[in-house]
């Protein structure tokens, strides 16, 4: 997710927490950024300066780099080295390097093991759900877990459901820190025993009556309901359709989910999502509801804990491949997933449990082994959620054309959003011939606009494009502007 958010208030963890690489380059680059040579306007289009002009915008804050993929020279290089955060365009640093460590087909396995075999459908003891990082496990894939258990012939649990979420390391941190809305999604934490991204589907149905009109999953009992919700039986148009969503103490696992507002009973149904409790409240509960609709029954309750020796493995659960999440990611700039996949990283090069720290001497070894020149390069976490991230267009942009002669050049380019069709991009170009002619990673944050991938000119020459645009209101249309007038005047003049 990309939030614009323009109350950020807060700072991401401070850059003192990383070290080696990423502390000294991160503190290089930020006392660099102000000392950067003044950009000469007349190397840009001319469309590009009228619209940076009809903004209000200064091309000293932009940075380009467009190069045609089968040139040794650039097209244009606008401040190609100069350190820029790039937002949400970070996910296509976890994307290559994932590709190239993990590879296409690499999947996430989630356990369920016993303290011993089912004796006439009965564990006697307890339970254990061991998560190795899955980055999109969902209800769906919960339920299938628990369908195959019951095809197992299990029926009860006579212990406890033990969550062994040890692959990954506790991330210390508060949810709040980035722009102080713990309960977004975009800013969920990372954990190895995720389910559906951390989030509470509230589920809005007008046509029902009183609390019915209001749902959550997963179910959970340590979290209350507040329902005040308006229902009014009038055509459904904006002004009757404007629920509020608030919830009160969304990291605690008491949380208060409070639905006010006013909805018309003529609306649609409408799904929407917060993050609020704890995470293993919500997967055990989740677990339990729908072990418990399949003729099931749970004698004890939930604790974290670690698989014990001997335990007997019943089934596990393995993921889509890493291709079909990188889609994911990507399309919809999923922060969690983009998280998830490099501490993933971190875990299976360096060893559990995984950290931060960990995954970024990952991406560091991955870089220098490509022959990338990535002095000054800051990738904190991988997702571009973050105030200290850094990259140059050049750097992006080197990157990018080794992607195009890499053997995985179609999976990465079938993760980017296609200019009027899909994902984030879907939006944006939709008339004129130049639709569909662009695959674009976007990034949106407070003062940053930014773009990366491939665009096939009018004339059928291909170019990796890089924008990075880090100026005070940027995110508010005008960067956006100005990359558009970028990426036209090149599709008609490449």
């Amino acid at each position: 997710m990309e939030p614009m958010l323009p109350n950020h208030t807060r700072t991401t963890r401070s850059s003192s927490r990383k070290t080696g690489w990423l502390r000294t380059l991160g503190l290089a680059c930020l006392l660099a950024l102000p000392l950067a040579a003044p950009a000469a306007n007349d190397a840009l289009p001319a469309t590009v300066n009228s619209a940076l002009a009809a903004q209000k915008l200064d091309a000293n804050q932009l940075g380009l780099w467009v190069q045609a993929v089968d040139s040794d020279t650039p097209l244009i290089n606008h401040q190609g080295d100069r350190l820029f955060n790039p937002a949400s365009v970070m996910k296509l640093v976890t994307t290559v390097a994932s590709l190239d460590v993990l590879g296409p087909t690499f999947q996430w396995k989630t356990e369920f093991l016993a303290d011993s075999v089912p004796v006439n459908g009965v564990i006697a003891g307890d339970l254990y759900i061991k998560g190795y990082g899955d980055p999109w496990f969902r209800s769906e894939d919960l339920w299938d877990a628990v369908r195959r258990l019951r095809e197992l012939g299990v029926k009860e649990i006579r212990g406890d459901v033990v969550l062994d979420d040890s692959y990954f390391a506790p991330i210390a941190a508060d949810p709040g820190d980035f722009d102080n809305r713990p309960d977004r999604v975009y800013n969920a934490l990372p954990n190895a025993l995720l389910l559906d991204n951390r989030a509470v589907r509230i589920s809005i149905t007008p046509h029902g009556e009183g609390e019915s009109a209001v749902t959550t999953w997963p179910p959970n009992p340590r979290m209350a309901l507040q329902n005040t919700l308006n229902l009014v039986d009038q055509p459904c148009r904006s002004s009757t359709n404007q629920p509020v969503i608030d919830i009160r103490n969304p990291t605690d696992p008491g949380a208060e989910i409070q639905v006010r507002g006013t909805v018309s009973r003529q609306c649609a149904p409408h799904l929407y999502y917060r993050v609020a409790g704890d995470p293993h409240d919500a997967f055990f509960h989740a677990f339990k509801r729908l072990f418990e609709s399949a003729g099931g029954t749970i004698t004890g309750h939930w604790r974290q804990g670690l698989v014990q020796a001997g335990s007997k493995r019943l089934i596990t659960h393995e993921s889509r491949p890493l291709s079909n999440y990188l889609w994911l990611m990507n399309k919809w700039s999923n922060n969690i997933m983009a998280r998830q996949i490099m501490l993933t990283l971190g875990a299976e090069l360096e060893g559990t449990p995984a950290t931060e720290l960990k995954a970024a001497r990952v991406i560091e070894r991955w870089a220098a082994d490509r022959d990338f020149n990535w002095e000054g390069a800051v990738v904190e976490n991988g997702s571009g959620l973050s105030r200290i991230s850094r990259l140059s267009p050049r750097q992006l942009g080197n990157m990018l054309l080794s992607v195009w002669k890499s053997p995985y050049m179609a999976e990465v380019m079938a993760t980017l959003p296609i200019a009027g069709i899909d994902g984030t991009m879907r939006k944006r170009l939709t008339s004129g011939s130049i639709r569909g002619h662009a695959h674009i990673k976007t990034g949106t944050l407070r003062d940053v606009r930014a773009g990366a991938g491939y665009l096939l000119a009018k004339s059928g020459r291909r170019y990796v494009v890089v924008m990075l645009h880090n100026e005070q209101g940027v995110q508010y249309g005008g960067g956006t502007r100005v990359q558009d007038a970028l990426l036209t005047w090149l599709y008609e003049n490449g």
